[in-house]
């Protein structure tokens, strides 16, 4: 079951100037980032209240950024939070929705994308569950 907007996305061609002004100017607070190394792209996510917002940096190839597969500045996707990206898959595909990202774990989360009729991405995400320690 989707239960509501986890995050929206934004590109943003300054990392560190956009974090600045979401969280000094904005009242933001940066709750986590990653590194996804194979896109040589780092991600900032700032929440606000229960909102949250993912900046990602314009990826950059020897010191230039690129703008390629959706990597314009701007808003980049809605995400959904769900309990079962797997059972939201199956239900949505046989709906006759197309993934270009079938579900896989990315770090803590498992993720999902597709495209609505316009061709807007749109996530599904769902929050591992963190084995206790013993």
């Amino acid at each position: 079951m989707i239960s509501r907007i986890d995050h929206t996305t934004m590109t943003v061609r300054s990392l560190e100037r956009s974090v600045n002004f979401y969280t000094n100017l904005i009242g933001f607070v940066v709750d986590h980032d990653m590194w996804i190394p194979e896109a040589n792209l780092k991600i900032v996510f700032l929440r606000i209240g229960d909102t949250m917002l993912e900046l990602f940096g314009v990826p950059k190839v020897d010191g230039v950024a690129i703008s390629e597969k959706n990597e314009v500045v701007g808003y980049k996707h809605i995400c959904l939070l769900t309990d079962g990206v797997d059972r939201e898959y199956e239900r949505l595909s046989q709906a006759g929705v197309k993934f270009h990202v079938p579900p896989k774990n990315v770090q803590n989360v498992r993720v999902a994308f597709f495209k609505d009729p316009d061709g807007m991405d749109i996530e599904l995400i769902e929050y591992q569950k963190k084995e206790a320690i013993a």
